[in-house]
């Protein structure tokens, strides 16, 4: 709280100050009569920076560590954000020398070199906050300088052009539409770059649409862009007045209260961005909650159901609804009879049609639907899930999770089918959601009582890999689409030292599972099949992780899983074939994971002739060539 505000009264004198700086220079005047006030805020953000790193360093440091001077100084120079501050300080003395030295000495030089040290001020703002997150590509660090600098030279000039309006009443009307019209021109080029430079922030520090309801951070960014809307139709005001003024007049009174209007809109979205600066982005929030009681979903609605979408459900009804009120709003606009109220009546049907189309992909939510999970996707994690499945969810959901368990008859509501790709059309926060609460029907019961927080995201990450393995029934040695995320698990180098699949990202990955004693296996036919899986592999410069039972030869063993069981017992669920039954051991299988980390393909057994061993060769060869794609599960 002490931080944001800071943060706001520190950018808003500095704002100003460079407005009351510019605005004359662009219609010849010498600014003289502002040169006081001028000196006054640039000063003023100076004293207000050393607070600002006095808030800075009580934030960080403990609280049962005194910030003294010693403390402050060492502070300032040894670490990132104290070096940062250091160099914006420096350069907000030097603009507060140079606007008081203009009391002194009239020089256009000095004027130009007060103007430019306040642009650095301004776009230096953001350096003690997120952007020098150096997890932050160079570009988008570059966005916060611009931001900030285009942001508040807009939200100055504007506050400069009220001032100069109310007391520039004396001054001819054709040099305040003269002054209007050149810093329109300037406002635009600084929207334009703030809305761009936005986006790129954003996209960085949002990640979803859903992140801007489901976060604090996403919260103020919208009451933010709230009030940059409120400030545009201002805006948009001021322009229409300058194209359809007299010629000759001007009305200060009526353009100063409604650029007064836009100014309020403006100091108030630099009062949310002060808070926002010392938020937890959006994308690194783990605590997310959905205020709504639904939410959008092309996936849960139209996207499940395809072209079949059932007559009688509400989507279907909602959508029709739209595509009429769209296509009245096209009438009443063409129509001749209508045109006189057509202005209002033929937006307002459309935004009505609009809001109906939006409801036809409205899906139920809750708080916790957009939730981050506690626990990874790992091998380890679904072992787990699926211990907690087996004990509490088969009576009714059965023991491969089809809905067929033996209390299914007697309910009044059947229970779903988990191995449905269905499933993937809830977030994962509805799922847990759930499992603590209960079901939709009501017929599912509370887990939250029996399974801790981390045992029901354990069951959602077995549930996430279930409801893949109807499909993956249907995997082959020929290369798939990227949809099967492989769960990650703990293993093994060569060099003895703990590391995980995920880290082998980069690299395709075979990943070979074999029972060297099992009853039913042929030894030798298997130890051939793995020495070529081994060869293959080495000679195709892939990774190989080898999960291996029994008495297997030790020379085609690779990296190893520090915990085997577990992993055999995940990707059992998607080691299916049709019509054959399920079974939690892998007598033997090659999945090939591709090096964003998807399985591609997969291969039952290594034969020298049959062509196995070529086909792995071209698969690793064509996906060594793809491009990384970054993998996020659990986003929604």
């Amino acid at each position: 709280m002490q931080l944001a505000f800071l943060r706001f009264f520190e950018s808003l004198p500095a704002a100003l100050a460079v407005g009351l700086l510019l605005l004359p220079r662009l219609i010849g005047e010498d600014g003289g009569r502002f040169k006081k006030i001028v000196a006054l805020f640039a000063s003023v953000r100076a004293v207000l920076g050393f607070f600002l790193i006095a808030a800075i360093a009580r934030a960080i440091i403990p609280a049962d560590r005194p910030v003294d001077y010693d403390t402050l100084l060492t502070f300032c120079f040894s670490t990132v954000v104290g070096k940062a501050w250091v160099v914006t300080q420096a350069i907000a003395l030097a603009f507060a020398a140079l606007s008081i030295l203009r009391l002194f000495l009239n020089a256009t030089w000095l004027d130009y070199a007060a103007l430019a040290a306040g642009g650095l001020v301004l776009s230096v703002t953001s350096v003690t906050g997120h952007a020098i997150d150096d997890s932050f590509t160079l570009f988008t660090q570059a966005s916060f300088f611009l931001h900030t600098f285009a942001g508040l030279t807009w939200i100055g000039g504007l506050l400069g052009l009220v001032w100069w309006m109310f007391t520039g009443r004396q001054k001819s009307p054709d040099v305040a539409a003269k002054l209007a019209e050149r810093w329109s021109q300037i406002a635009k080029v600084a929207i334009l770059l703030v809305l761009a430079s936005g986006l790129v922030m954003a996209w960085e520090n949002v990640g979803s649409f859903a992140n801007l309801l489901a976060t604090p951070y996403g919260r103020w960014l919208t009451v933010k862009l709230a009030l940059f809307s409120a400030a545009m139709l201002a805006a948009l005001a001021l322009a229409l007045y300058l194209n359809r003024r007299p010629a000759g007049a001007f009305d200060f009174d009526w353009y100063g209260r409604v650029g007064g209007a836009e100014a309020v809109a403006a100091v108030g979205l630099l009062f949310i961005a002060g808070y926002i600066s010392v938020s937890t982005p959006a994308s690194h929030e783990t605590d997310l909650y959905w205020p709504l009681p639904f939410r959008l979903s092309w996936a849960a609605t139209w996207g499940y159901w395809g072209l079949k979408v059932p007559t009688n459900s509400a989507p279907f009804w909602y959508a029709v609804v739209g595509v009429i009120l769209a296509a009245l709003a096209g009438v009443l606009w063409i129509w001749p009879k209508t045109r006189a109220w057509r202005r209002y009546a033929s937006p307002a049907t459309l935004v009505v049609g609009i809001l109906a189309i939006a409801a036809s992909f409205s899906t139920e939510a809750y708080t916790d639907t957009y939730n981050d999970p506690t626990v990874d996707f790992t091998a380890e994690s679904i072992a787990r899930g699926q211990k907690h499945f087996s004990e509490n969810c088969i009576g009714c959901h059965g023991v491969g999770g089809e809905g067929n368990g033996e209390m299914a008859k007697s309910l009044k509501v059947p229970p779903a089918d988990l191995t449905a790709p269905h499933v993937g059309t809830h977030t994962i926060g509805d799922i847990f959601h759930w499992l603590s609460f209960g079901g939709q029907s009501g017929v599912m019961p509370s887990f939250k009582d029996a399974l801790d927080v981390d045992d029901r995201w354990d069951v959602i990450n077995f549930l996430l890999i279930l409801s893949s393995s109807n499909q993956s029934r249907f995997i082959g040695p020929s290369g798939m689409i990227q949809w099967l995320i492989a769960p990650d698990f703990a293993l093994v180098d060569p060099e003895d030292k703990i590391t995980s699949l995920v880290n082998l990202r980069g690299v395709p990955t075979l990943l070979s599972f074999a029972r060297c004693n099992a009853p039913e296996a042929d030894e030798k036919e298997l130890e051939k099949s793995l020495e070529l899986a081994h060869e293959a592999a080495m000679a195709a410069g892939a990774n190989q992780v080898t999960v291996y039972q029994g008495d297997c030869p030790g020379n085609v063993e690779a990296r190893k899983p520090v915990h085997p069981m577990a992993v055999e017992s995940a990707y059992s669920v998607i080691n299916r074939y049709p019509n054959e039954t399920a079974s939690k051991e892998i007598g033997e299988a090659h999945f090939l994971i591709d090096r964003s980390g998807y399985v591609r393909a997969r291969f039952r057994h290594f034969a020298e002739y049959d062509g196995s061993v070529g086909r792995l060769k071209s698969q690793v060869a064509l996906m060594a060539k793809e491009p990384i794609v970054v993998i996020s599960l659990h986003s929604h």
